[in-house]
């Protein structure tokens, strides 16, 4: 356990209806004691309550803080008091529930500190109830991830691995590494060399039917959720005034980019953010595609074909009124090798040949029409857009763990030595060879759910939380 006894804030810092500053550590309870009064049976003489220092843990308490020293009163709270290890970090713990407000909630804070406590530093909380044993590190790291979900699937995920997912998924894999070093090491000790090729047999069935499915799977997972977490970038192409703007706008239900009947309107990348079925994408209306001599306009088209290489999906806004013209063909052509779909924009006022040479010449692509005047079609474009980001990936079933990129690169590098183990036991190398790579595996997998010796990884994954977290 750590000595100091930390505080911080833990709400948003502002005018709000409840703010909270926690304290963790050996003078949790001292602290309280000295700043709170307890609202009830209060003397007359002193203030004070005549049940003052009688704290019951895991109650709520209703009452006053008071500066030390003076006794003014800083604010009406409830104070909650939560004795070691029954609290998130596993030491003392104690809560204000104030009023919020940025001077109220640093007269709080101050008053703590004068009464003994150290500023937390961001996310020492969570680092204590990891050093503590409260949390391994996979459940501290889906902390920041459920902190900073974008989306509702995101949040789920994220909820699962607080609630030990992928601490378990790993704790298995340890388990079964271990009892295949376990054996190897005794074949080497005791047994005879006849005894090798049964352990060789065994490391090879375990593996090849058990740890390397699994391996991968969890590392398969964390690239089919990525963009729950991370996000989708889209980009809008297309000629000038086809309605670009206009479907920005219609997709994400607001007015963000200019609409006019004036052609390159849009000179720079105009971004805007909305989900679709729990994806949070983030959609870029760039400059329209043409011939042009301006300075201006020329550096507009050059940001836009940057987005287009660079995004997960490009839009691809055709005009429903006219075939396809020289530069749009040649516009295809360029985006020929990402991930894209045509959009056929002013259905409402389609010219059907129009829409049916349109449709020929870019057969091989996944396309729809809409109106983004009207919404004619925008649901149905969402869906395609949802259905190709997702193409081949169960994440409504991923009940189980799911990793985070830094866990996935580990992963892979204890599949990598899987393989190489694999192949050792074909080649029928030594015991001492396999045995050799197994205890590497199970230093990895100590990796992945922490060991509190790395003081410098564990200081850099939670500088990433929010001070009082």
């Amino acid at each position: 356990m750590v000595n100091n006894t930390i505080a911080a804030i833990s709400t948003p810092l502002g005018p709000g209806g409840i703010g909270v500053v926690r304290i963790s550590g050996s003078l949790a309870h001292t602290i309280m004691k000295r700043l709170f009064v307890r609202k009830k049976r209060r003397n007359n003489r002193t203030g004070r309550s005549s049940e003052e220092g009688r704290f019951t843990s895991h109650v709520v308490y209703y009452g006053h803080l008071v500066e030390p020293g003076n006794e003014n009163i800083i604010d009406e709270v409830l104070a909650i008091y939560m004795k070691g290890p029954k609290s998130f970090t596993r030491e003392d713990v104690v809560e204000f529930h104030s009023h919020s407000g940025f001077v109220v909630l640093d007269r709080i804070l101050h008053a703590v500190v004068d009464a003994g406590a150290d500023l937390s530093g961001p996310g020492e909380f969570s680092k204590r109830a990891f050093l503590n044993g409260r949390i391994d590190l996979t459940q501290a790291e889906a902390v920041i991830d459920l902190i900073n979900a974008p989306c509702e699937t995101a949040v789920q995920m994220a909820s699962r691995q607080v609630a030990g997912g992928l601490r378990d998924a790993v704790e298995a894999l340890t388990v079964t590494i271990a009892r295949l070093h376990a054996v190897c090491e005794a074949n080497i000790e005791f047994y005879e060399s006849v005894e090798d090729d049964n352990a060789r047999l065994t490391v090879q069935e375990t593996l090849s039917n058990s740890v390397m499915p699994e391996v991968t799977e969890l590392i398969k997972r964390q690239k089919d959720t990525a963009i729950f977490k991370e996000g989708v970038l889209l980009a809008i192409a297309g000629a000038p005034n086809v309605g670009k703007s206009s479907l920005l706008n219609r997709l994400v239900e607001r007015e963000t980019a200019i609409v006019s009947e004036v052609p390159g309107t849009t000179r720079d990348i105009v971004r805007d953010y909305f989900s679709i079925n729990g994806v949070p994408v983030v959609i870029c209306d760039t400059a329209g595609i043409h011939d042009t001599r301006d300075p201006v306009e020329c550096l507009g088209i050059i940001k836009a074909r940057d987005h287009f290489h660079r995004a997960d999906i490009v839009l691809l806004v055709l005009e429903a009124v006219r075939k396809l013209n020289r530069l749009e063909k040649k516009l295809i052509e360029e985006l020929k090798h990402t991930r894209m779909i045509v959009v056929i924009n002013k259905a409402d006022i389609a010219d059907k040949e129009a829409v049916k040479d349109t449709q020929q010449k870019t057969k091989d692509i996944p396309q729809v029409k809409v109106s983004a005047k009207t919404g004619i079609g925008v649901a149905a474009l969402k869906d395609l857009i949802f259905n190709d980001l997702i193409s081949g990936k169960k994440v409504g079933e991923q009940a189980g763990a799911t990793p985070n990129l830094r866990q996935r690169t580990i992963l892979e590098e204890i599949r990598q030595k899987l393989q190489r183990c694999l192949l050792s036991a074909e080649a029928e190398q030594s015991l001492d060879v396999i045995s050799g790579l197994l205890n590497d595996i199970l230093h990895l997998l100590g990796d992945i759910s922490g060991n509190p010796k790395k003081e410098d990884l564990y200081d850099h994954i939670f500088s990433q939380f929010c001070i009082g977290k």
